[in-house]
């Protein structure tokens, strides 16, 4: 490959890279750069989620759980015997409204 064949493989890259779509907004005159972005937003405004956080206090959870279960520890009076019999136990929506209230 001759240096000429390079530098045009070089520039095709390049230009691939400026005009790919995944990068930029479609092509909007600067006038209306800023409407643009007021209606449709910018991609570096990603919402904040919390499913690190949730996911962080439910490891944490089963951790807790399962050391009560190996070590026969109680928390606050709540054995690993307790937990697994209010999970398992069935609910009457009604009943827990009635509480609610």
């Amino acid at each position: 490959m001759n240096d000429s064949e390079r530098r045009r493989k070089e520039l095709l890259e390049l230009t691939r890279q400026r005009y790919s779509d995944s990068t930029a907004p479609p092509a909007v005159h600067p006038r209306y750069h800023a409407v643009y972005e007021d209606l449709y937003g910018t991609e570096d405004e990603l919402p904040g989620g919390t499913l690190g956080i949730r996911t962080f206090f439910c490891i944490l959870l089963l951790a807790v759980f399962l050391s009560m279960e190996h070590n026969h520890n109680e928390i606050w009076n709540v054995s690993s015997e307790n937990v697994v019999e209010a999970v398992t136990n069935d609910m009457d929506i009604q009943e827990s409204l009635e509480v609610l209230r």
